[in-house]
């Protein structure tokens, strides 16, 4: 616990130099993937300790609950240990809630929660193109190896009309610059993107960002 409060405060002591330069973030990123801060190693420990996040995955539920169409369908990429699918399931019981996850810790975890998931990458997602209406990523997209391919893919997946949402943590995920970047690469339109910071506060800092994909 005592490194999450770490993290927090660091963010928010260096919230404004992170507006203006991308040294934060590299560093949260390296600390991440050297620390397990929000890396999936280790799934039951991660598991443990992401409860910490409930807001953002309640209010990526509501947020998915309340645009989806009777019968939608809802792909969760990099969904961990479920929770997200299970809380969305239970909100929409009419939908299809699909959580797709490379960790098979995870995805035991998950099937323990009443979560239906699938082994898979955000660069190759195991579905067929124009199936979902919706894809949510929480807290995952930091970790992709090729974001480019992630935004690719997401887009090859939804149907016309459909959208991807990409949660994550503001000091960690990608920042306007570097989507359009990762939008272009892929070969998307960068001006059908758009990112914001959402009002959720913790430790009273705006912690998260949420990237919309319109394909």
């Amino acid at each position: 616990m005592r490194r999450w409060i770490v993290l927090a405060s660091l963010a928010g002591v260096a919230s404004v130099a992170a507006a203006r330069s991308g040294i934060l973030v590299r560093a949260i990123r390296s600390l991440d993937r050297r620390g397990g801060v929000f890396s999936r190693r280790g799934a039951s420990a991660y598991a443990a300790g992401s409860g910490i996040f409930a807001g953002l995955h309640e209010r990526a539920a509501r947020d998915a609950a309340a645009s989806l169409r009777q019968g939608g369908v809802v792909v969760d990429v990099g969904s961990g240990p479920g929770r997200l699918v299970a809380r969305l399931s239970a909100l929409r019981p009419d939908a299809r809630v699909i959580g797709v996850e490379p960790s098979g810790e995870m995805r035991a975890l998950a099937l323990g929660n009443g979560a239906e998931t699938v082994d898979g990458r955000a660069e190759a997602l195991p579905l067929a193109d124009a199936s979902v209406d919706l894809a949510v990523s929480t807290l995952s997209a930091h970790h992709w190896d090729d974001p480019a391919a992630a935004f690719r893919d997401l887009s090859r997946v939804l149907r016309s009309g459909g959208e991807a949402r990409i949660y994550d943590v503001r000091f960690a995920g990608f920042g306007p610059g570097e989507a359009r970047r990762i939008a272009a690469a892929a070969g998307l339109d960068p001006s059908r993107l758009e990112r914001r910071i959402l009002d959720e506060r913790v430790f009273g800092v705006r912690p998260y960002s949420v990237i919309t994909l319109y394909p």
